[in-house]
């Protein structure tokens, strides 16, 4: 199978930081008999033929008419082993990404699953389904937040029959709710006139939109106290007045303290630390420090690991700030969370970005 345009839709997309951060995002390409998905981890900007896994359609079909465990460790478990058992190379190590399945769904020949933060305004406000019907009527399917992996692929599997049922047609947009949006097209203009529509009617329901411009220095002090107090070597700071306004005090920061996806987990860790004064400082759970009235730092082992997460913490104040838009943030559950922090998949995500 020839991945030319599949390779030029993906760098395309994977190099607009509006649209895609650090190796989130994925895409794929299909004929009748094989998927080549991207696999987990690697980074759209730069992927080439090496980047995307051939898996097969037939033995991801059956993965959903089989009775897996029911417990989540389980089910999760098995459910890889059979993703990981489809790909058509005896010889395979390459990982494919952990939305697959769903990739297989869409009957056209190209899927391109983003995160933008415009989008994720609308999966993540309180009033995103509703909107998205006014915005785009029967041209789109939402899909309700629930857990990744296989009970997701089992639910859009759900969903898009009882579209293609009562609509006729195959879904081509379907926005999964504190997750980002799919969009699938059998040629390489129609995925790009699909996604250029789909932001422009976004933005036309847009009031209150997030800055780009940031203060990214601070006095040294503070930074060479949170290098001893976190032990981590890679600082990186970011302010401007919106992040200000969010961190006058812990109410106002309410709206980011949990993470809205789970790239916001992955490399970011689910719970930022929000601290009145450095003094506050003590082991962290995740990569994020919120001190009041100062700004937004991250921390890494490495230089790569501190701007990932500063540059997706960004992106997650910039969801809360579109999320206004639509009725107000909604992060993701608790129950979620739990189980995204401790999901196999992710961990080995996380693994990938420290490189």
């Amino acid at each position: 199978m020839n991945l030319s345009g599949l390779i030029e839709l993906s760098n395309k997309y994977g190099k607009d930081p509006q649209l895609v951060l650090g190796g989130g995002g994925n895409t794929s390409q299909k004929d009748e008999h094989v998927l080549y998905v991207k696999c987990s981890g690697t980074s759209l900007a730069t992927i080439d033929e090496s980047g995307f896994v051939p898996v097969s359609r037939k033995a991801l079909d059956t993965t959903l008419t089989k009775n897996y465990p029911s417990d989540d460790k389980g089910r999760e478990a098995a459910f890889l082993a059979d993703v990981l058992a489809a790909r058509t190379l005896s010889d395979e190590t390459r990982r494919p990404s952990v939305e697959a399945l769903l990739h297989n769904l869409f009957p056209k020949r190209y899927v391109v699953h983003l995160h933008p933060a415009l989008v994720n305004g609308l999966t993540c406000g309180k009033t995103g389904e509703l909107q998205l019907k006014e915005l785009f009527g029967d041209s789109a399917v939402w899909i309700p937040t629930t857990r990744p992996g296989y009970v997701l692929g089992k639910l859009c599997y759900d969903a898009l029959r009882k579209y293609k049922k009562n609509i006729g047609n195959d879904v081509q947009l379907a926005f999964l709710e504190n997750h980002g949006v799919f969009v699938a097209a059998d040629t390489e203009e129609e995925i790009d006139s699909l996604i250029k529509d789909s932001i422009n009617k976004l933005q036309s329901a847009v009031t209150y939109s997030p800055s780009q411009e940031y203060i990214t220095v601070i006095d040294a002090d503070i930074i060479a106290q949170i290098k001893e107090k976190t032990g981590c070597s890679y600082i990186e700071f970011r302010s401007n007045s919106q992040i200000l306004d969010y961190l006058k005090d812990k109410d106002s920061a309410l709206d980011i303290l949990l993470p809205f996806t789970p790239d916001q987990i992955v490399y970011c860790g689910a719970y930022p630390a929000y601290i009145r004064d450095i003094s506050e400082l003590s082991e962290l759970s995740g990569k994020i420090v919120l001190m009041k009235d100062v700004g937004i730092f991250a921390v890494g082992e490495t230089e790569n690991e501190a701007k990932l997460a500063i540059e997706v913490f960004l992106d997650a104040v910039n969801i809360a700030i579109y999320a206004k838009n639509f009725g107000g943030a909604q992060p993701l559950p608790e129950e979620l969370i739990n189980f995204i922090t401790s999901w196999e998949a992710e961990s080995y995500r996380q693994k990938e970005a420290k490189k």
